[in-house]
């Protein structure tokens, strides 16, 4: 009976690691597509209504949920405050703080590079190329993720069967 018991529990926790494998995934494309969005929304506030930084990174945090929403919070409230002296440098001090991936972490940091130093149209150019690689990065995870989904959760429930069937 005890036996039993224990090896429900091997399978039951095998499982729900798997499971949580396959959210992650699941909420890696839902970050990647907030991020995306959030550019879109940069490029609109920075042409058309040319608001400072501080201010549409206030707008992308009001515009988002979760951790981008934290992100760009943090990115205005520094911005505001400029105790940093760039864009840059506040850019990757967040970004330590995120959870984003590495991939989402490394295209924000470019566009960092870009913001407050240059004139408009290198500002918009560097907005749209962040936004450009965002979008491959999301075409290439949508095209992984039922793959990687179905997967982690069959690895999952196999892990769990193999250690029951050597447990008994």
């Amino acid at each position: 009976m005890l036996k039993t018991m224990g090896i429900l529990m091997v399978l039951l926790g095998a499982a729900g690691t798997g499971g949580s494998m396959a959210l992650a995934v699941y909420r890696s494309n839902v970050l990647l597509r907030q991020l995306l969005a959030a550019m879109e929304l940069l490029h609109s506030e920075l042409s058309f209504r040319r608001t400072p930084l501080p201010e549409a990174m206030d707008a992308l945090a009001h515009g988002s949920q979760g951790a981008v929403a934290a992100f760009f919070q943090a990115m205005a409230r520094d911005l505001a405050l400029r105790q940093e002296r760039s864009v840059a440098v506040i850019m990757r001090k967040n970004l330590m703080r995120s959870s984003f991936t590495p991939q989402a972490r490394r295209i924000l940091q470019q566009l960092g590079n870009g913001l407050g130093q240059y004139d408009l149209d290198s500002q918009l150019r560097a907005v749209s190329l962040a936004e450009k690689r965002l979008q491959e990065r999301l075409d290439e995870a949508r095209a992984q993720q039922a793959g990687r989904i179905r997967s982690y959760c069959t690895l999952g429930v196999c892990a769990g069967l193999a250690i029951a069937i050597l447990a008994w």
